[in-house]
């Protein structure tokens, strides 16, 4: 029965449907925009977020980015069946907590939809906010 189990999927299999290459809008918790890029090798190249809390509002943009995406499950033995890696996962961080601002972006890929969450950190006048949720499709 576990061999019927990782059979390949029987759902649309091009590689375009579940291609993850291109640009992803969404919206965080706070309502405000979380855009970000994938490149056809599927490593994250810009992300831009909004942020408003604790009377301090705007936007962060991070370029130049090479943040691999990677399957968020690992098979023993390998390989993985390829509908269990087709999720995909980032993180990027800038700044240090300890010692200035710093921001924390984590990232969920399921095909066109995607999520995560976002920790900003030490803003000056501000504090932190930890935890904020966002959701994001592939447009």
């Amino acid at each position: 029965m576990l061999a019927v189990a990782c059979q390949p999927s029987t759902g649309p299999s091009s590689s375009q449907s579940t291609s993850l290459s291109g640009p992803w809008s969404g919206t965080t918790a706070q309502g405000r925009p979380i855009t970000f890029t994938i490149s056809p090798d599927e490593t994250v190249t810009s992300i831009t977020l909004g942020h408003d809390f604790n009377g301090c509002s705007g936007s962060q943009t991070f370029s130049s980015l090479s943040l691999p995406t990677k399957p968020m499950v690992e098979c023993i033995p390998a390989p993985c069946p390829s509908i269990i890696t087709s999720n995909r996962d980032f993180h990027y961080a800038t700044g240090n907590p300890f010692e200035g601002q710093a921001t924390e972006v984590h990232g969920l890929l399921f095909g066109r939809t995607a999520e995560g969450s976002v920790n900003f950190r030490n803003f000056p006048a501000c504090g932190s906010m930890i935890g904020v949720s966002w959701t994001a499709t592939k447009r």
